[in-house]
């Protein structure tokens, strides 16, 4: 079902307060009310199916006096009226404009719809002209997409456009859009003001590591602190041959007492009986 409301122009009736009924059937049914004695001159016919031919009757009434049923049929999927599109125009090259289209959605029951949840084939016309000019200059455009490009446009110049739903399958096409007027841009980029930029965030970039490189340091300076020996120690542990001299000299200038030791293991009993006599043999030298 659609979000369909049946209009109509009020009575000339001038007695009192006129009220209005409206009914609706379809080919097997008996006529249903959808709006019973009503004073507004509008009804919401959105309980009505999508699909089908369903024939539609209205009457003003007063008291009990009754006007005659007036008569109309409706197919909801075809006689409803599609509201424009939303329309968002970007320029950018000179010549080009980027159009951004959003379908209508409909509300029913408080609830959000796409236009491809009732139609499958939707396509969108344009019509863009320069502002201030006969409409001869209009140019017509076919976008099967909610994003166009439009190239071939004069820099600098003021457009205008509009858009509408086109339904392919039932060649329907839905209501206008307002115009929106906007400027194509002038030339390309300045070289200049582009270099400016990269410079700018080269230096930014630069900026950043020397940063990262500091507080790297800082970081393993306090965790990882370096220690270094006093430079009389290396210059000794540099020189290892004067170093032995000097403990040799050291070693030969002085008399050193000392024992001799021997390192036996046991292997047999005769071993050991010959290990015993030759311990007792041993002199200890001072």
């Amino acid at each position: 079902m659609l979000n369909s409301v049946l209009q109509w122009d009020p009575s000339n009736f001038s007695e009192g307060n006129v009220t209005y009924t409206v009914q609706y059937k379809n080919f097997m049914s008996e006529f249903i009310d959808l709006c019973r004695r009503i004073y507004f001159t509008e009804c919401n016919i959105s309980s009505i199916p999508a699909y089908g031919l369903f024939h539609l009757r209205i009457r003003a009434e007063f008291e009990n006096k009754q006007s005659h049923w007036i008569n109309l049929t409706f197919r909801p999927f075809e006689d409803t009226i599609i509201i424009p599109p939303t329309v968002q125009i970007v320029p950018t090259k000179p010549g080009v404009l980027n159009v951004h289209l959003k379908s209508p959605s409909v509300i029913l029951g408080g609830i959000i719809y796409s236009l491809k949840d009732f139609y499958f084939s939707i396509d969108y016309k344009m019509k863009i002209w320069m502002k201030d000019y006969n409409s001869e200059q209009v140019i017509n455009e076919n976008a099967p997409h909610t994003f166009h490009v439009i190239s071939g446009l004069y820099p600098g110049t003021t457009y205008c456009l509009k858009a509408q739903v086109f339904i392919e399958d039932l060649n329907k096409t839905g209501e206008w859009s307002e115009a929106y007027c906007i400027q194509t841009t002038n030339s390309d980029p300045d070289p200049v003001a582009i270099m400016f930029i990269l410079l700018t965030v080269l230096a930014f970039f630069s900026f950043c590591c020397c940063m990262i490189v500091c507080i790297y340091q800082r970081i393993k300076y306090s965790f990882f602190p370096s220690y270094s020996l006093p430079q009389h120690f290396i210059q000794f542990l540099g020189q290892p041959s004067y170093s032995s001299q000097f403990l040799a000299s050291q070693l030969q200038g002085e008399d050193h007492n000392y024992d001799t030791l021997i390192v036996l293991s046991e292997e047999s009993e005769q071993c050991n009986s010959e290990l015993k006599n030759k311990m007792s043999n041993i002199k200890l030298e001072r």
